[in-house]
């Protein structure tokens, strides 16, 4: 396969469509995929784990949005397809499991483990779903296990916190009041958050939460009189 570049010359285009004007699409299509959300949402949420089900682009994508001077142990990794999983000589499932075994056996830290799917084929074939319903069960209550797709086909860049944040909301409490309250929804630097808590208050504005949560287990509670 060889890439054959493009000979037309603008007049050539010009004459070709001279009444259709030349659109760009810009924005959030032109950068990374989803996956680049992790990076911030690792720092929101500290004791969760974000594995990434995907290739060695996949790990090189994160730790380049990452940056690499990382000084303390990562709460992010890639599972990486190899080349037994390629060819079909193992189980893509039990390789899974093993793999958030081992995880989790030197991270016991960790309180919530993101499955995140990718765009490789191999990885759209897997039911990542029914693959953290069975971890979830087997580890939970000490660690729970959620998944959601941050693909580069499904989603970019801010989308992936949308995924994230979407897989969590069935495991929200919920509030047994209908008074109201308000949650601000994304992930704030914990200066920021703060910062808001603040006005918050000065306000006469309350009770007001953030999600996600800086701890993954402390989920606010939800209700009918929770605005966002």
């Amino acid at each position: 396969m060889a890439l054959k570049p493009c000979t037309t010359t603008p007049k050539e285009a010009e004459v070709a469509s001279p009444s259709l004007p030349v659109l760009k699409e810009r924005g959030q299509r032109e950068v990374f995929c989803g996956l680049t959300g992790i990076v911030w949402l690792h720092r929101k949420m500290q004791d969760a784990f974000f594995l990434v089900v995907g290739s060695r682009t996949c790990a090189h994508l994160i730790q380049s949005a990452a940056g690499v001077m990382i000084f303390a142990e990562p709460r992010f990794g890639t599972a990486i397809l190899g080349d037994r999983d390629l060819a079909g000589l193992a189980d893509a499932n039990d390789e899974l499991e093993r793999v958030v075994e081992q995880l989790l056996s030197r991270r016991p830290d960790i309180k919530t483990l993101f499955l995140v799917g990718s765009c490789p084929s191999e990885v759209i074939k897997l039911d990542l779903g029914t693959a953290a319903e069975k971890l979830n069960r087997q580890y939970f209550p000490k660690t729970r296990v959620l998944n959601y797709s941050g693909s580069g086909i499904e989603t970019t860049f801010t989308q992936g916190e949308d995924a994230c944040l979407g897989s969590m909301v069935p495991v929200l409490p919920e509030k047994e009041t209908e008074d109201p309250a308000l949650m601000v929804v994304g992930s704030l630097a914990d200066v920021v958050e703060d910062q808001f808590q603040r006005l918050f208050d000065q306000l006469g504005v309350g009770p007001v939460s953030f999600f996600p949560p800086r701890r993954s287990k402390e989920l606010p509670r939800v209700g009918k009189g929770t605005k966002q």
